[in-house]
């Protein structure tokens, strides 16, 4: 075995205990143990969710700075953060005054994004907050509205985010806004 192949078993050694603290999967009563294991189902898919909508947040910071302070990607150097522009910038971007929605609209006012891809973030938006106000869910919640079939909580384009598929179909789109987002940032 490599050091490398020892180093890669020890993290995953790491990820295992990591979720075993909260969800293990050694409890002799299989009732539990399918518990934790559906537990550990809808972290992966909350942390999905939670990854993708953050690495396009930080991005469309990014793109942010580039447009409104002059930030040039190819630069190690950001403009000081003391100076007009910059420092209000600084100040909207990190204070949490501006949230993501208020981002999204921005960023399609200025045409960082467009009008596709803004639909695309109020979803993603939308599956975000429900994964951070929510602990359960892989769940069904019953419409106010009875006339109006149940729905589950964690849906993409109709299908259920827990069902492979669906999930694939989230990562391919939310993948490609960032790699489009990306591209324009390092233009």
């Amino acid at each position: 075995m490599t050091n490398t192949e020892r180093r890669i078993e020890k993290v995953l050694q790491e990820v295992e205990t990591i979720h075993s603290f909260l969800h293990p999967l050694n409890d002799p009563d299989l009732r539990i143990r399918l518990f934790n294991a559906r537990q550990r189902r809808e972290d992966a898919v909350r942390m999905t969710v939670l990854q993708m909508s953050l690495a396009i947040e930080d991005l469309v910071d990014s793109l942010f700075w580039r447009v409104f302070a002059g930030h040039d990607p190819g630069s190690k150097k950001r403009k000081t953060k003391s100076t007009g522009i910059a420092r209000e910038l600084d100040e909207l971007l990190t204070s949490g005054r501006m949230g993501f929605e208020s981002k999204i609209r921005l960023a399609r006012v200025v045409r960082i994004l467009t009008k596709t891809q803004q639909r695309r973030l109020d979803v993603l938006r939308a599956l975000r907050n429900k994964c951070a106000h929510h602990w359960m869910l892989d769940v069904v919640r019953k419409r106010r509205n009875k006339t109006r079939p149940a729905k589950r909580l964690l849906e993409y384009e109709g299908q259920n985010l827990f069902e492979i598929p669906a999930l694939q179909g989230f990562m391919t789109t939310y993948s490609g806004i960032y790699l489009r987002l990306y591209e324009k940032y390092l233009s």
